[in-house]
């Protein structure tokens, strides 16, 4: 079965101390993680698709949450070492998506891409759990997708928003669920 990982939002104002909009802690801790579960994936000939907010400086979204993640800004950049391994690895297996709401699928070519590769099954991670994660993993099962998710390969602002994402995935999606 073809499968491909969906890294959402792992970018420097979600991740970093002094970034725009930072998870904390919590989203740090997965930085590794997921770089671990990139390099497995594109050892194993999944498809890796790092879809990450890329906004207008006159986004509407910023009429809800703080100015992040502006196209072409160090905030909308992958953080390290994810960037570094996008930068070494980017090809038509490894991509970058932009994307300017929740849900990786809205108005991009992800589906297509998808399409295109024989995808059948997509593990999602990064970061928020219960907003961009939550929202791809449902825009996947819109599409027929198997939706595979891994609690340690994500992060929310609060545990309980984490927990509360997770759950939904599992008992509305059916997603299978990875580890704890």
């Amino acid at each position: 079965m073809q499968r491909a990982l969906l890294v959402i939002d792992m970018t420097y104002d979600f991740i970093a101390d002094d970034g725009a909009l930072p998870c904390g802690e919590a989203g740090q801790k997965i930085v590794n993680p997921i770089l671990q579960a990139v390099q497995t994936a594109h050892q194993n000939g999944d498809f890796v698709i790092f879809a990450c907010d890329a906004h207008a400086i006159d986004d509407k979204e910023f009429q809800l949450w703080p100015v992040h993640c502006v196209a072409g800004t160090k905030g909308a950049q992958l953080i390290e070492p994810l960037n570094q391994f996008y930068a070494t690895y980017e090809s038509d297996q490894v991509r970058y998506l932009p994307k300017t709401k929740y849900d990786a699928f809205f108005e991009t070519p992800l589906a297509m891409w998808l399409q295109e590769k024989g995808v059948q099954e997509v593990l999602v991670c990064g970061v928020c759990t219960s907003i961009c994660c939550y929202a791809t993993a449902l825009g996947a099962y819109y599409r027929g997708y198997q939706v595979v998710i891994d609690p340690a390969l994500m992060a929310d602002l609060t545990p309980e928003a984490h927990e509360f994402a997770v759950l939904q995935m599992e008992n509305v999606l059916k997603a299978q669920r990875l580890s704890n």
